[in-house]
C-alpha cells in the first residue's frame, strides 16, 4: 500500500491518541498485569488519562545543579528567609528531632537543609502530576527513558498500596513527591511511618517525612557524628589526603567562588583611587593584576577587581550519602552549607 506525503506526516502525529497506545506501552502494561497483578482495564484507562507536557522535557535538559554556576546555585537556597524559616522549623520540631537524631543517628540540621533546599520546608512541595511526569519522561525522554517507566511502575505500586488517587497526586517535574521530594521506588523502600497512624504519609506528615529522611540517609551510608566536607588548601608537594579512621570513603571537590569584575581605566585615573573606590588595598589590587609599579597605567587599561577563585575540599561518607539523595555535588554542598546556619 502506497501513502501520500499528506498521509504520512498525518501518520506520524497521530500514531498514538494517547500514551496506552504508544509503541513502548505494551511492555509496561504487560509488566503491570503479568508481574503485579493489576488489571489491564485499569492500567490502559490510567495511561489514557496521563498528559504529555513539554515544559517537563524543557526542564530535565537544563537542570540547575548542572547548568549553573556554583556562586549562582548556592545564593538560591543561602538566602535569609529560607535559613529564618529553618530555624523556626528546628524549634516548632524540636522534640521530634530529638527523637529522630538519637535513632537514627543524623543531625537535624541536616535534615532540616534538606527540606528547605527541597521545598522550603513542605511549603512547594511540586504542581505537575506525577502521573503526567513519569509518563513524559517514560515515554518521550530516551535518554533516562528506562528509568522513568521504572518509576511509573513503582508509582502504580506506591497509589495502589497507599489507596492514593494515581490521577491526581502532585509532585516535581521529574516525579518527585512530598516534604522531601521523594521518588516512588525510594518511597515504597524508606518511607517511614513515625507517627504511628499505619501510613508512612510524606504528604502530610512532619514526622514521617523527617525520619524518612533520616532513614534514607542512615542506609545509604551516613555516619553518626562522622565528617561531612573539610576544606583543604592545594600546594606541589603530593601528599596522601590522610582521612579520619571512622570515615570509609571520600571524594576531591572543587568549587569555583566569585565573579571577575573589571574597571576600565579613565583619564586622570590613578591606581590608588580605583583600590580605594573599590574596596581594596592598593597592594591588593597590584597583585590581582601583577603590576609592579602604581604609576605605569594607561588610560583605557582594563583592571581586574575581582577574579574567581577555586575552593578544594574533600567531601566524606556523609557528603556521599547526600549526593545518594541527589548525585549533584552542588545539590549536597548546598545542603550542607544551608545547615550550617541554623
Amino acid at each position: 500500500m502506497r501513502y501520500s506525503l499528506f498521509t504520512i506526516i498525518l501518520l506520524a502525529n497521530f500514531s498514538f491518541a494517547d500514551y496506552s497506545s504508544h509503541p513502548e506501552a505494551k511492555e509496561l502494561i504487560d509488566s503491570l498485569v503479568q508481574d503485579h497483578n493489576f488489571e489491564q482495564s485499569y492500567v490502559v484507562s490510567v495511561l489514557q488519562a496521563a498528559k504529555k507536557q513539554t515544559r517537563i522535557l524543557d526542564s530535565m535538559s537544563s537542570p540547575a545543579e548542572f547548568t549553573w554556576t556554583w556562586d549562582r546555585y548556592k545564593k538560591l537556597f543561602l538566602e535569609e528567609k529560607r535559613i529564618a524559616n529553618g530555624k523556626l522549623f528546628l524549634s516548632k520540631h524540636n522534640d521530634l528531632f530529638n527523637r529522630v537524631e538519637n535513632e537514627f543517628g543524623v543531625p537535624r540540621e541536616i535534615i532540616t537543609s534538606i527540606l528547605g533546599v527541597e521545598t522550603r520546608y513542605g511549603k512547594i512541595k511540586g504542581s505537575y502530576k506525577v502521573l503526567d511526569s513519569l509518563a513524559t519522561l517514560g515515554f518521550d525522554f530516551p535518554r533516562r527513558s528506562k528509568f522513568f517507566k521504572s518509576e511509573l511502575i513503582q508509582f502504580f505500586r506506591l497509589t495502589r498500596e497507599n489507596n492514593l488517587d494515581i490521577l491526581s497526586i502532585q509532585g516535581s517535574y521529574a516525579g518527585a513527591m512530598g516534604y522531601g521530594q521523594f521518588i516512588s521506588s525510594s518511597y515504597r523502600a524508606y518511607a517511614v511511618d513515625y507517627d504511628g497512624d499505619g501510613y508512612a504519609d510524606l504528604f502530610n506528615s512532619v514526622p514521617d517525612a523527617v525520619a524518612s529522611i533520616a532513614n534514607y540517609l542512615k542506609i545509604h551510608g551516613w555516619k553518626r557524628d562522622g565528617s561531612i566536607v573539610q576544606k583543604v588548601t592545594l600546594n606541589n608537594v603530593n601528599k596522601l589526603y590522610n582521612h579520619s579512621k571512622s570515615s570509609d570513603k571520600f571524594i576531591p571537590l572543587m568549587y569555583t567562588e566569585g565573579d571577575i569584575q573589571k574597571y576600565t581605566v579613565k583619564e586622570g585615573d590613578s591606581l590608588l583611587e580605583i583600590a580605594l573606590n573599590n574596596n581594596l588595598g592598593l597592594k591588593e589590587l597590584m597583585g590581582l593584576n601583577n603590576i609592579e609599579d602604581q604609576n605605569l597605567i594607561k588610560t583605557g587599561q582594563e583592571i581586574l577587581l575581582r577574579n574567581e577563585k577555586d575552593i578544594h575540599f574533600i567531601g566524606d561518607d556523609n557528603f556521599i550519602a547526600i549526593t545518594k539523595y541527589n548525585r549533584s555535588h552542588f545539590y549536597a554542598k548546598a545542603v550542607y552549607d544551608l545547615s550550617l546556619e541554623f
